[in-house]
């Protein structure tokens, strides 16, 4: 078999378009992490702020591509909930979690169950 001789500029050139890709993901992943001063908790926290999900539960299923986590399918909100309710739930339940707050008041029979409050 023949051996191809490669000019150092087009052994460079490849390399470049190789590693490029791949030091442009770890940089998109890694970079934002590095400025934000922020803990885990506290950007848990903002995120379920941002949610809202009102109304009666239509399913309950484990996302089995998602560390099995319990969900609750409201309306059009889908939201997962901690292990320690995963017995707290039933459907046809209703739930009340709005924007900006970190309390999840639980209904059954229009009747207030349980006020869950979010915490990691």
């Amino acid at each position: 078999m023949k051996k191809v001789q490669l000019s150092i500029w087009l052994k460079m050139l490849l390399i470049l378009v190789c590693l490029t890709p791949l030091v442009l993901l770890f940089s998109s992943i890694l970079v934002p992490n590095l400025f934000d001063n922020r803990s885990f908790e506290e950007r848990f926290l903002e995120r379920e702020r941002k949610k809202e999900c009102i109304g009666i539960i239509d399913s309950i299923y484990h996302q089995k591509k998602n560390h099995n986590i319990l969900t609750l399918k409201v309306n059009q909100c889908i939201y997962e909930i901690t292990p320690l309710w995963e017995n707290k739930f039933q459907v046809g339940d209703s739930i009340s979690k709005k924007r900006g707050e970190l309390i999840i008041e639980h209904y059954r029979n229009g009747t207030l169950m349980d006020i869950l409050k979010v915490k990691l």
